[in-house]
């Protein structure tokens, strides 16, 4: 018979139908499905939340500075900066020695003040999820958010740019005039780490730990593995590949720490980072002109382009367009002038963007300034004079020496949680972190800028 009989027993079903019929049976890979036998199926979630994005290891710099309580909103410390001049001490039989005063200095860091709010609605809590305790999921989220903010902060932060930020160690080394290498768009090499402990130890230091990003570390490998040797034949397999994990100086071992909160920027986003950000502003470059402290080179010479965008403690704007190009030969300068563009919150300061030699658009980050004031006011046009100090595509380090008589991180609170008042089905809480990094000898310590990469 060439039909076939229905599944209730009545009727005939013809082979389009049975076709139709081994369709609604078949499983698929609909999700969230409305009709059909994959309704049926059970979903299959892994019972863990997998991270994607960084963990409490990532945080190096803030892992690794000594901590130390502070007791004032403005943490200030006094500075021996020598025993008494150079000149003098020897003197002839029962004559009066001269005279000599220690030499002091008194600075100061403002404590800043970091937070995060979180919420989780109080259904939420009732219901299987995954993870089981939403509550302390986010609270762990929080404290990462935190860890991160400061970590971060304690190499770029600038309280010239952002008031309410504390001012990080690379300001603080340029600021207090410490030890400063310039690679000038070159990877790191050998000689550098020497000339990094040596100029720490010349100011009694001992630069111990370097912090940078992988890349950085990397490009440095690379330039050994021409030099490793294998064994012959018949020898057991081995791993190619030289990692190294420091670097061994006269003043002793340099070891490297790998920083992922150490970027070298990208492209400015399309649009305003957050609805609280300012407008954004424009920009005119002026003609070249030659200046002493300029960087450009011979090498250097050529077209560059720049764009700017506005800053304040929420976020960044969208950006100014981007200039025409500009021919810079060795020995020139640019004069960046930026327009504010307003806003309810207004800016604080700005990043300028610049492109490498004969680059098409802007790329990457280089420079943050301050906003100009006059008497205290905000004004609307600022100044950026580009020597090409900074370059962008570029890197920086920081050899540190990571004791309590070069730097600290002084925390009037350390990391706390503080519960909100619950005005709606939901439980909300603050985290919390009051706090500045204070480098004590900014000459122990050196700012290695404008690391390039090898490739």
């Amino acid at each position: 018979m060439n039909a076939i009989e229905e599944i209730n027993g009545f009727g005939e079903s013809t082979m389009a139908d049975l076709d139709e019929l081994k369709k609604a049976l078949e499983i698929g890979y609909t999700q969230n499905p409305q009709t059909g036998v994959d309704v049926l199926r059970v979903e299959s979630l892994d019972s863990t939340l997998r991270s994607l994005t960084y963990s409490a290891q990532h945080v190096r710099l803030w892992n690794a500075i000594p901590k130390s309580a502070a007791y004032s909103t403005v943490e200030e410390y006094n500075q021996l900066v020598s025993y008494g001049s150079e000149g003098g001490g020897f003197v002839s039989s029962g004559a009066l020695p001269e005279e000599e005063d220690s030499v002091f200095n008194r600075a100061d860091q403002k404590v800043k003040y970091l937070g995060t709010t979180r919420a989780v609605h109080h259904p939420a809590t009732l219901v299987n999820t995954i993870p089981a305790d939403l509550i302390a999921t986010e609270t762990q989220s929080g404290a990462l958010w935190l860890m991160g903010k400061a970590n971060h902060s304690l190499y770029f932060g600038d309280a010239d740019v952002i008031p309410l930020e504390y001012n990080g160690l690379v300001k603080q080394i340029v600021s207090g005039n410490g030890n400063v290498i310039d690679c000038k768009g070159a990877p790191l090499t050998p000689g550098l780490f020497e000339q990094a402990t040596d100029l720490g130890a010349q100011n009694f230091g001992a630069p111990n730990r370097f912090f940078s990003n992988s890349k950085v570390f990397s490009d440095f490998s690379i330039q050994f593995y021409g030099q490793q040797r294998f064994s012959g034949l018949n020898q057991p397999a081995g791993t190619g590949g030289t990692v190294l994990t420091g670097w061994n100086t006269q003043q002793g071992v340099m070891s490297f720490e790998s920083d992922m909160f150490v970027k070298r920027g990208a492209a400015p986003a399309a649009t305003a980072t957050n609805p609280k950000s300012p407008f954004a502003p424009t920009i005119a470059i002026g003609a070249p002109s030659p200046n002493t402290g300029s960087q450009f080179a011979a090498a250097d010479a050529g077209n560059y382009k720049w764009q700017v965008t506005a800053i304040n403690q929420y976020g960044e704007s969208a950006p100014s367009a981007i200039s025409g190009a500009t021919a810079l030969a060795a020995g020139d300068s640019a004069l960046v002038t930026i327009t504010d563009g307003g806003g309810t919150y207004q800016a604080t300061g700005y990043k300028i963007y610049r492109t490498e030699k004969g680059g098409a658009v802007a790329t990457y980050t280089f420079k943050k300034v301050a906003r100009a004031q006059s008497n205290g006011a905000y004004i609307n046009t600022t100044t950026y004079l580009d020597l090409n100090e900074w370059r962008p595509n570029c890197y920086i380090g920081l050899a540190l020496e990571m004791s309590d008589q070069s730097l600290t991180f002084r925390q009037l609170a350390p990391m706390l949680k503080m519960n909100l008042a619950i005005i709606s089905p939901a439980y909300r809480w603050m985290q919390l972190l009051y706090g500045t990094p204070i480098v004590y000898g900014p000459k122990r310590n050196v700012l290695f800028k404008n690391i390039g990469g090898a490739s």
